[in-house]
């Protein structure tokens, strides 16, 4: 039920959005992961972006997740990009399930000379008070170095770690490792 809830709210979300659009997938040994990020627009305020996304481990842990990032350049800082956002996301692993809404943020930074190359870190966590079902927590880290092939063509290499501090210990990492990946714009 509380899936179907989700779903009708994504969908809803991103009817109405048509601008431009991005697929994210990544790989490693242990898990794939495909984001479908749909550009809101750009104001005064930045830019805003829908996305969803899926992650799947060989472990058969796997995590939806959909939410709205708004970023833009730092005003003063040549070449660094901020943004921040909240998701919605539910969590299943071989024992537990939980939902949880995260607020997090990024931080990019192309050098001056190559604005092709980039590196960027994110975060998102969800405290006690909007985590819910086996776990009282959830944390998100990543970091990624990418580089802009064409325009419309990203490669990256990254790390992310996935965890979720359960109401019963010993807390549960649902993915974390080393990944490559790519994201195409259309």
């Amino acid at each position: 039920m509380f899936l179907r809830q989700f779903l009708a709210l994504f969908l809803i979300a991103f009817s109405s959005t048509v601008l431009a659009d991005s697929v994210d997938i990544n790989l490693r040994d242990n898990s794939a992961q495909v984001q479908y990020n749909a550009s809101m627009g750009r104001d005064t305020l930045g830019r805003s972006e829908l996305h969803a996304g899926f992650l799947y481990t060989s472990s058969n842990n796997s995590l939806f997740d959909f939410g709205l990032l708004v970023q833009d350049e730092l005003a003063g800082a040549p070449g660094v990009t901020v943004g921040v956002g909240l998701k919605g996301l539910i969590a299943k692993t071989k024992l537990n399930n939980a939902r949880a809404v995260a607020l997090g943020g990024l931080v990019r930074f192309a050098p001056f000379t190559d604005t092709r190359f980039g590196i960027s870190g994110l975060i998102y966590m969800s405290p006690n008070i909007v985590t819910f079902g086996d776990a009282d927590r959830y944390t998100e880290t990543g970091l990624k170095l990418d580089y802009e092939v064409i325009p419309q063509a990203i490669a990256y290499i990254g790390y992310r770690k996935i965890k979720l501090g359960l109401t019963i210990p010993p807390d549960e990492i649902l993915d974390e490792g080393v990944n490559i990946g790519v994201k195409i714009s259309f």
